[in-house]
């Protein structure tokens, strides 16, 4: 069982690795395509009517991409000055508290979010606007972003309570 724990914890790293850089390509990709917009506007006079969507779904993208990798540092925002007033195991239990109702917020959130990616695929959905970009491009990124979100939680929980546990024997 251990063996299948550390195998499930190493993908769930190696997919927060991946998502996390995938995340920040994505960020220079729109950047480079704000640019673009920028200069093909101003200075050739030629006006796109797809680069906001692309950036915002760009954007989109790397924000869910990157909630993962960011969780695994516990990067989030979080009230530190607690950590320091009260004693380490009531932090235990607080950051334990926080991390499964996490885990059940964000699996709630993935499973409607699969949801609306598989209405939107089946729906042929598209944005109002002339590029008209299929929708279910965002809510999948959405999707995989929660997903993997909701699997660093479930590894952060399984960690607190059995690892450590472990450790203490």
């Amino acid at each position: 069982m251990r063996q299948a724990w550390l195998a499930f914890r190493h993908v769930a790293r190696w997919t927060n690795f991946v998502t996390g850089y995938t995340s920040g390509l994505l960020i220079v990709f729109s950047t480079l395509a704000i640019s673009f917009e920028v200069v093909s506007r101003y200075f050739l006079r030629t006006p796109h009517d797809w680069n906001l969507e692309l950036n915002i779904f760009l954007l989109i993208a790397s924000t869910f991409l990157a909630a993962a990798a960011t969780q695994e540092g516990r990067g989030h925002v979080g009230i530190e000055v607690l950590d320091s007033l009260l004693p380490p195991r009531w932090n235990w239990w607080r950051h334990l508290v926080a991390d499964i109702l996490s885990a059940a917020f964000c699996g709630f959130v993935s499973f409607y979010i699969w949801r609306y990616f598989s209405e939107a695929w089946r729906g042929g959905w598209v944005t109002d606007s002339i590029w008209a970009p299929k929708l279910w491009i965002p809510y999948f990124f959405m999707s995989v972003g929660m997903t993997t979100l909701t699997l660093q939680f479930v590894v952060q929980i399984i960690d607190d309570l059995f690892v450590s546990a472990a450790r203490e024997e």
